[in-house]
């Protein structure tokens, strides 16, 4: 007689991994021999150790609906679930403990994501929990109130409950290579465009020659021309390609379909452009300050070198270069190097509250699966955890039920 499980994951990403933990803790917790995780890699949480450069940006103290793209009902009622799961908070109950950043970055203490990994393993390992890997799921179907989930090589598990938390279309070597969209839409659930977001964006030569390394607090703003689309500020990191850094990743996600994409980098975004013509022209005054290298100590000796060859002598131009220096993108580094995917599975048939399907009861959706993605800062892995556990917390309920 085949096993019948009461849950089975499909991803043993941050999603199904604190899913698995819900489930198997707290009121209602099942026992570990009736969850399964389903991970198509030869083990779980392959992507979670290189979040934050391997550091773990595990959340952020300052979530709000404005740092998440998506359905805005869909995201409000989010935001309200980071406040009642509080994912720092049940983190630090299963044993991880983090700390906050300057800029409000949660990350375990010993800045190393792997940690936090070993602690959620430890602990499904304790509960009983059956993790298996080289699994890859290519079929579901459900009949009679029971799932039936098809492996690549043919296995089978049975399962009363489902969570589809096989991510999105980002960085394939993670085992997210788009395929577990299938699996949602062959429910008839809808998928919209995909596009590479927290990516690095690929520019013209001319722009960035001899900059490549060089590191610099500063604005982007992203531009179809002469349209507005995008603005950040933080970490810009030239490359041999491109650019790179949080203030790039932050505006990576409207690249791709634009048809005259232009980065506008202000390299001094603390200073008006009153304050650095008076900066300058005092400067000048003084005679002994070379005005070749005017910029010296304000950016990166290079990077103002760079700005003079561009501008010329002329502090008119000179400004506008070091507040506006204009790039031409010509693309992105694509799926393969981003950090999360733009786009996913429609939210209009996922229930917000519980992130059980409207369209076929039992399924759950959750994580990057979905068409929801946050900025760089954390974002994205907390919307991973808080609904990973929500939809546990729905399945124990109804299951009791």
């Amino acid at each position: 007689m085949n096993k019948i499980y009461k849950t089975a994951i499909i991803g043993g990403g941050s999603a199904g991994l604190l899913c698995a933990v819900e489930l198997l803790s707290g009121k209602n917790r099942f026992t570990g021999d009736s969850v399964v995780i389903l991970e198509r890699n030869d083990r779980t949480g392959k992507k979670l150790i290189a979040t934050g450069n391997g550091q773990g940006n595990l959340s952020n103290a300052f979530i709000s609906a404005d740092n998440y793209s998506g359905e805005k009902n869909f995201v409000a009622t989010f935001i309200g679930q980071v406040k009642s799961v509080n994912p720092v908070l049940y983190l630090e109950n299963i044993g991880i403990i983090t700390e906050e950043d300057e800029i409000g970055r949660i990350y375990p203490v010993s800045r190393q994501a792997n940690s936090v990994l070993d602690i959620i393993r430890a602990y499904l390992n304790s509960a009983g929990c059956t993790a298996k890997t080289g699994f890859k799921a290519v079929n579901i179907v459900e009949k009679d109130g029971l799932f039936t989930i098809t492996a690549e090589n043919g296995e089978k598990i049975f399962a009363e409950k489902v969570v589809l938390a096989a991510g999105g279309k980002a960085a394939k070597q993670f085992g997210t290579d788009g395929q577990g969209y299938s699996l949602a839409t062959a429910f008839g659930h809808k998928l919209t465009a995909l596009y590479p977001s927290l990516v690095q964006v690929k520019t013209e030569k001319d722009g960035i020659k001899g900059l490549k390394g060089i590191k610099q607090n500063a604005t982007v703003s992203l531009f179809d021309g002469d349209k507005f689309i995008k603005r950040a500020t933080g970490d810009l990191l030239f490359t041999d390609y491109g650019v790179s850094g949080n203030a790039v990743f932050k505006v990576s996600d409207k690249v791709s379909g634009l048809k005259n994409p232009v980065l506008k980098i202000d390299f001094l975004p603390e200073f008006s452009e009153e304050r650095l013509q008076s900066v300058l022209e005092s400067r000048r005054n003084k005679g002994y300050i070379p005005q070749a290298e005017i910029l010296n100590g304000l950016v990166h000796k290079k990077l103002g070198e760079n700005i003079i060859r561009r501008a010329g002598l002329n502090f008119k131009e000179i400004i506008k270069a070091v507040k506006a220096y204009g790039i031409k993108i010509t693309g992105t580094l694509g799926f393969d190097y981003a950090q999360t995917t733009k786009g996913g599975i429609a939210t209009a048939d996922i229930n917000p509250e519980t992130y059980e399907s409207r369209l076929k009861k039992g399924l759950y959706i959750v994580g990057e699966a979905l068409d929801i993605d946050g900025e760089c800062g954390g974002y994205n892995l907390t919307f991973a955890f808080v609904s990973g556990i929500t939809a546990a917390k729905s399945v124990k309920n109804q299951i009791k039920k």
